[in-house]
């Protein structure tokens, strides 16, 4: 095996250098922040693949960890947390998600040195580890939290800066023009995701139970995470539950083929065996990756789904990878000529954001978008009995720790169904009605979530139209 040279330049000064730092050493109830160096092999410098985490801005990235009472570390029971906060691929989406390229401060400020009693007023609401879902009491559990700074739901793997224009046009300037282009950025979340998984495989031998959850971006690469976990920990006795909150599901062939590339995810998927080449362009992708891992779970081990029915952070993010908004403006205009002329005057304009043809453009991307995430789930769950879903009825996105899911009634006893211990009776029950009736439901009533849709369009367009 070769050797590594690890440095430390990528690290703020309030962070512990992960590599040297056992959880042994840290006291229990306090929350710490650890820093992955940048590795190197040894004999030729070249860098260690996945091996270079950082924030997409070039900036320093770190993960967060507290342990429980001393009482309750023998089991080494973990609970992971994947945070979101959007995606970009281009310049406008680039551009709109500037501030979210940089280790967020709250997480520094509201996290390193406290415990879980501090979170009382905490705006995102209380952490994993401040909570108890039916019999798990996460406060025996070690809480890792791995923020989101990259820009790629978790699984880039471009550490050489990507530079985009913000105003889209194909000028050939490559971003380097004094007209608001957008900073250089490294969309390398997999090396962040995996170096910190790396960091709990080594001390963390023999866990008894793994729960890993994560919200919107976070939620979206579960799959991928739980494959890896399964894989590292193989045979043991480990039992590993998963909620994807909230997740961007849906990927359209346009995305695929005209901006995927960009985080350049094949890396990660083919770490863990997928066959990235051959369905890459497949609009199917998403369904094939959750196939995938289900397939090559423990028949002991769950995946949830959850998700609003008018969740309109998914479905614009759905629209924009759509290539019907992200391209307002810009060279690829002509992609929207199917869509309603008078909708796009309107957004041009900034004139009524609840105009008729609006309603009927986004409604209609409304259905299209609840009909692939319906269908989706239901043949997921046809065919794997560890797979469960939660719908929550209206409008509402994710936020922390599942802190919007558990305002509903009866997610705590879906979930806790979910995460039981290990010693519980087999596979989850599946029931598919529910998720069937809201898809009528949200084809019946969706007027205020076309309404938000527009007016998160229009926002979005002050940013991408010049």
């Amino acid at each position: 095996m070769s050797a590594y040279d690890t440095t430390y330049e990528y690290c703020d000064a309030d962070a512990l250098p992960a590599e040297t730092t056992t959880v042994s050493s840290l006291l229990p109830d306090q929350f710490y922040k650890l820093c992955p160096g940048q590795q190197r092999h040894s004999n030729n410098g070249t860098d260690v693949p996945l091996g270079q985490p950082r924030c997409g801005d070039g900036s320093n990235y770190s993960f967060l960890l507290s342990r429980p009472a001393p009482q309750h570390q023998q089991k080494q029971k973990i609970a992971i947390e994947l945070t979101g906060g959007g995606a970009c691929w281009d310049g406008p989406t680039c551009t709109l998600q500037r501030s979210m390229l940089s280790f967020p401060p709250w997480l520094s400020s509201a996290f390193v040195g406290t415990n879980c009693s501090d979170f009382v007023d905490f705006q995102f609401g209380s952490p994993l580890c401040a909570k108890t879902i039916g019999d798990v009491d996460f406060s025996t559990y070690t809480t890792v939290v791995i923020p989101y700074c990259t820009q790629d739901v978790h699984m880039g793997d471009e550490p050489n800066a990507t530079y985009y224009d913000d105003d889209d046009n194909d000028d050939g300037d490559n971003g380097n023009d004094n007209n608001g282009s957008a900073d250089a950025i490294h969309h390398v979340g997999a090396h962040n995701m995996y170096r910190t998984l790396q960091w709990v495989f080594e001390n963390f031998p023999n866990p008894s139970q793994i729960f890993v959850t994560g919200c919107s971006a976070g939620g979206t690469p579960q799959p991928v995470i739980y494959d890896l976990i399964n894989t590292h920990y193989g045979e043991q006795a480990v039992n590993i539950d998963v909620i994807m909150d909230s997740p961007v599901y849906l990927t359209p062939s346009y995305f695929l083929q005209n901006y995927f590339p960009n985080w350049n995810a094949g890396t990660i998927l083919k770490k863990i065996g997928f066959d990235f080449d051959t369905y890459r362009n497949e609009e199917s992708f998403p369904d094939l990756i959750l196939d995938y891992a289900l397939k090559r779970s423990k028949e002991t081990d769950n995946i949830g789904f959850v998700t609003h029915d008018n969740d309109q952070i998914s479905l614009l993010y759905y629209t924009l990878m759509s290539g019907s908004l992200s391209s307002f403006g810009g060279r690829d205009r002509r992609l929207l000529s199917s869509m309603d002329p008078s909708l796009l005057q309107e957004l041009d304009t900034r004139s009524s954001a609840t105009s008729n043809s609006g309603r009927k453009m986004v409604g209609d991307i409304q259905s299209q978008w609840w009909s692939g995430i319906n269908t989706s789930m239901t043949l997921a769950m046809k065919s794997h009995s560890n797979l469960d879903v939660f719908i929550m009825e209206g409008d509402g996105h994710c936020s922390f720790s599942l802190n919007v899911p558990l305002q509903y009634d009866g997610f705590e006893k879906w979930a806790s169904d979910l995460v039981r211990d290990s010693s519980s009776t087999g596979p989850l029950a599946v029931n598919q009605t529910a998720a069937t009736n809201n898809l009528a439901a949200l084809q019946a009533s969706s007027g205020f979530a076309i309404a938000t849709l527009i007016l998160l369009a229009v926002n979005f367009l002050s940013l991408s139209v010049h």
